[in-house]
């Protein structure tokens, strides 16, 4: 899918994002904020005590109470969205590129739609490389160049380390702003990735998961026979076709499905539910973020 089909899609699927930790949109007063300080919404009122400060008593609360009232504010705050990408090289097998950009694509529209301040990250390796936050069409056209830019790279040159500096998530992130973080979760030899220290990484946001997987690995096909199935190597780009007998393919089949439910169990200690995304047709994805969004619960 090219540039232009590819927005002609993520157009009809634009999906609405939902704060799962407090926070004020530009919009007043749609969202609580966890900060005080000058702004529309009032929080509580309260009896003015020692050490507070004159200007913050409500004249009409304190004539009607007779007695100095407090009014404490919301500070008004942007949502902020980062879409980390994962371009480790585990990613780069069959269609779970697609997946992730086409995901990626989707995320950005819809943050610009929103008029939300959004951004667009890059991991490979233990390195976060940041395109910089903003808001507005321009930003949205840069990134979204962007990202088929860093699409046809990886698919050229399979595991591609990225130029500049790298940027920590703590240096390009406020705390609490949402980071949809797109990813397989798995090492080079398939097994899951040490999600402690994700999780030490990126606690401070409002994290939600996306598990990328294509329908090879969700759902390894059942063989009532051997069968011949192509396999790529993600370092050389050279495909294969491997004889796989039915007892084979149910023992990666049980593998698969067990490493799934074990992410999602080890997401679910932290609270945390995941968007599972194995294909790359921009209506189901649109369907299952938005599903999701629509679903959670603030923390």
């Amino acid at each position: 899918m090219n540039q232009k089909e590819l927005l002609r899609e993520v157009r009809r699927t634009p999906v609405r994002f939902i704060p799962g930790k407090p926070a004020v949109s530009i919009f007043p007063g749609e969202w609580p904020s966890p900060f005080e300080g000058k702004g529309f919404e009032p929080r509580r009122f309260r009896d003015f005590a020692l050490g507070d400060n004159p200007r913050h008593i409500h004249i009409p609360t304190s004539a009607r109470c007779g007695s100095p009232i407090i009014i404490e504010r919301v500070a008004l705050r942007d949502v902020k969205l980062m879409v980390v990408l994962d371009l480790s090289p585990s990613m780069h097998v069959r269609e779970k590129l697609d997946i992730q950009f086409a995901a990626g694509a989707l995320l950005l529209y819809s943050a610009w739609k929103s008029e939300t301040t959004f951004g667009l990250a890059v991991r490979d390796g233990d390195n976060v490389a940041s395109f910089g936050l903003g808001i507005g069409s321009r930003h949205f056209y840069r990134l979204y160049g962007q990202l088929f830019r860093l699409l046809a790279a990886s698919k050229e040159r399979g595991r591609k380390r990225l130029g500049g500096k790298p940027v920590p998530l703590d240096q390009v992130l406020p705390a609490n702003a949402i980071l949809v973080y797109c990813s397989d979760f798995l090492q080079e030899r398939g097994e899951l990735v040490e999600l402690n220290e994700l999780w030490k990484m990126v606690r401070r946001y409002d994290f939600v998961p996306v598990v990328v997987q294509d329908e090879l690995e969700y759902s390894f096909p059942a063989l009532l026979r051997g069968s011949f199935i192509s396999f790529e190597n993600p370092e050389t780009r050279r495909r294969e076709e491997i004889w796989i007998s039915a007892e084979r393919a149910r023992e990666i089949r049980t593998l698969h499905s067990e490493r799934f439910e074990s992410l999602k169990r080890s997401l679910g200690r932290w609270g945390l539910r995941c968007i599972h995304l194995d294909s790359a047709n921009v209506q189901d994805v649109g369907k299952r973020i938005d599903r999701f969004f629509r679903q959670r619960k603030r923390r």
